[in-house]
């Protein structure tokens, strides 16, 4: 029986078979949806209602689920539909339209459970069901009351939803088949997640046991009503469910259902890829699983059209997964960013339980003011004094608002005022830590700078003082020996070939520190050292590679030359050739330090006033922890092996202050490296 056919004697007259039009039937059907996501289905109903002669109650009721639809629809700010959600369940009371200020309800109660306002959602959902009551519809009544799930759900309240839908699905007998399969739906929800939050794996276990039976209920209850909407829900939740416990071969079943029965686009999506994921992490290759896991949770940060709730199954993955397989850190991040969200969570339920609080102190004086809107339409031919009374009623009660409401924009402007405070605050204490960082930056850069000098000239001042200790013990010796005139030629001859491979060891200690000094020196990339002149940059990358190509040979490595016949600019040939010897070195001892063989690709040309040389290898490349420091001076991983740490810093220098170009590096492990250098040509000047 529908609701016109039965409506409070109050409010309506005898509704006659006239009445009760296409329209009317299009409207239950309406009525019915459980959820937002059946909207969906029902679109084409809504589409055929605006073609028909509608009157003034099923106009609102239709306006109504219309703005349901758009509440629905993740894609449409919430915040923007409060306000018209509101308008219109007002408009609905006072005209004295029950259904429609129902339907209106109904719409509020999906953009306040967007907006986590979950209180206020309760709230309307109850002022719905006081409706459908008062027009005779039980069935909408419960079907209200059921929907309570939904909102409990959204407030991860997941205890009290699951004794919530123990205590409604006992009550079998006034249960509809597609409510009796909702709270089904909900209460396997409820364990879904309790078993994600549950730290003792026994318990766990008992909620994933509950959750799976509940879900299978609910696929052969939807299958024996023909309820195709929630059937589809089914099959996804399952397919999770399977994937969550790594029952891959049931996912995947469950999944080719989905696809088989209801394509590939839809809301159902996401979901499906998630459990893609699962399956792949369950039984995948580990570390393409773990970065495609990542990837996936890096997405849902970044949009927020997706349910928080996939992001949450992510997230419990990448600890699962990351303590399992050893990413520590990823997954503790993981727990941080769980953290974080509840953090968030938690306030917005405070916020929504303030402006609940608010709306139930408010309740009683609109619910009084309904009662004089109602007695007023009886009463509409009484007496002016009584009109007048009213009339100063509602004036006294406009006054209140008033009053309400300055009071409101007082606080908020306090509130406001505090903030600005706390910025002004923040940022001047964000200045002060950023200046403390910079300072510890550049002490830390000295010590590394002081450090790596001291490290190389040590073994070169070490090997002298080893050399001149030792032919000052041989003069020694020497002068005792003639003193006593015990001097043969074959002693003398020793002495001799002592002192100057002594000599020859200062010597050569000597030109290494002479060397290092030469080579920190060129850090400052003053210009002075070289006059600038104009050269063909070809023609020495030519000359440069002839001499290269035998010790690569040797390597087994390829060199690359890609450039123009004759590439002028303004500039220092000389220190040209030694950043390029630079770049050759850093190849020969790391990039293919522990390689036979190897490429490397040399393009230059001229953009724009600007000559660019990439200088690409296929090496081993450079670990992303090393990047930011690869230009810095005595900074090597094979400090005291073979490298100083002075090459890619000169090259630097020489690039950036005395060329005045650029330097540009980009790398990654296992492929290989890419320099390219940005040098003016001059030409112009």
């Amino acid at each position: 029986m529908s609701a016109s056919e039965i409506r409070p004697p109050q409010a309506y007259a005898a509704a006659t078979g006239a009445a009760i039009a296409g329209a009317e039937l299009q409207l239950r059907k309406l009525r019915v949806c459980l959820s937002g996501h059946e909207m969906l289905h029902l679109r084409p109903v809504l589409l055929q209602l605006q073609t028909e002669k509608l009157n003034a109650s099923q106009k609102l009721e239709l306006e109504a689920f219309q703005l349901l639809d758009r509440a629905a629809n993740l894609e449409n700010v919430a915040e923007a539909l409060l306000m018209p959600a509101k308008s219109l369940q007002l408009q609905a009371q006072t005209e004295q339209h029950p259904l429609a200020q129902a339907a209106a309800f109904r719409a509020l109660h999906w953009v306040q459970m967007r907006m986590r306002l979950h209180h206020a959602a309760l709230d309307s959902l109850a002022r719905a069901a006081e409706l459908y009551e008062r027009c005779a519809l039980p069935e909408l009544v419960v079907q209200m009351k059921a929907a309570r799930c939904r909102v409990m759900l959204s407030a991860e309240m997941h205890e009290e939803l699951r004794q919530f839908c123990a205590t409604m699905l006992a009550q079998r007998d006034t249960l509809s088949p597609a409510i009796y399969t909702t709270l089904l739906d909900y209460s396997a929800s409820a364990s879904y997640y309790l078993a994600l939050e549950e730290g003792d794996p026994v318990k766990a276990d008992q909620h994933w046991s509950d959750c799976l039976s509940r879900r299978v209920q609910v696929l052969q209850c939807t299958r024996k009503f023909g309820l195709e909407s929630q059937e589809c829900v089914a099959l996804l939740n399952l397919a999770v469910v399977s994937a969550t416990r790594e029952q891959t071969s049931d996912s995947r079943h469950y999944m080719q259902q989905v696809y088989a029965k209801y394509g590939n686009d839809g809301y159902w999506e996401p979901w499906l890829h998630l459990c893609r994921l699962l399956i792949q992490c369950a039984e995948g290759e580990r570390q393409q699983a773990w970065q495609d896991l990542l990837s996936y949770d890096a997405t849902l940060a970044r949009e927020s059209l997706h349910p928080s709730r996939l992001r949450e199954i992510s997230l419990y993955a990448i600890r699962r997964y990351g303590r399992r397989w050893g990413y520590l850190e990823q997954a503790l991040q993981a727990t941080i960013d769980q953290v974080a969200m509840e953090r968030y969570y938690k306030r917005e339920l405070s916020t929504s339980l303030g402006e609940t609080l608010t709306a139930v102190m408010e309740r009683p004086q609109l619910l009084y003011q309904n009662a004089l809107l109602a007695q007023h339409g009886t009463v509409l031919e009484n007496s002016l004094v009584q009109r007048n009374q009213e009339l100063q009623q509602t004036l006294d009660s406009l006054q209140r608002e008033v009053a309400v409401r300055q009071a409101a924009e007082a606080a908020l402007q306090t509130a406001h005022d505090r903030l600005e405070q706390e910025v002004r605050e923040r940022t001047a204490a964000l200045e002060q830590a950023m200046h403390s960082l910079m300072q510890q930056e550049k002490q830390l850069g000295l010590s590394r700078l002081v450090v790596g000098m001291a490290h190389e000239l040590n073994t070169p001042l070490g090997n002298a003082r080893v050399a001149a200790s030792a032919i000052t013990e041989q003069a020694a010796t020497l002068q005792q020996t003639v003193a006593t005139g015990s001097l043969r030629r074959s002693q003398l001859d020793r002495v001799l070939d002592d002192v100057l491979q002594g000599g020859a060891l200062v010597d050569r200690a000597l030109y290494q520190i002479s060397q290092l000094v030469d080579r920190f020196k060129s850090l400052s990339g003053e210009p002075a050292q070289e006059v600038a002149s104009r050269f063909d940059l070809s023609d020495r990358l030519r000359y440069c590679a002839d001499n290269w190509r035998p010790p690569l040979h040797k390597r087994g490595i390829t060199l690359t030359l890609a450039m123009p016949e004759q590439l002028w600019l303004v500039g220092y040939p000389g220190a040209c050739q030694i950043v390029f010897q630079h770049l050759l070195d850093n190849c020969l001892m790391h990039a293919f330090a522990r390689r036979t063989s190897g490429n490397i690709v040399v393009r230059a040309a001229l953009q724009e006033h600007t000559v660019v040389i990439d200088w690409i290898d296929d090496g081993c490349g450079i670990a992303p922890e090393h990047l930011s420091h690869v230009f810095e001076p005595f900074f090597t991983t094979q400090l005291g092996l073979t490298g100083t740490g002075l090459g890619l810093a000169s090259v630097h220098s020489m690039v950036v202050s005395m060329m005045r170009g650029q330097v540009i590096l980009d790398s990654t492990p296992g492929i290989g490296s890419h320099f390219q250098l940005r040098l003016p040509d001059g030409l112009d000047a």
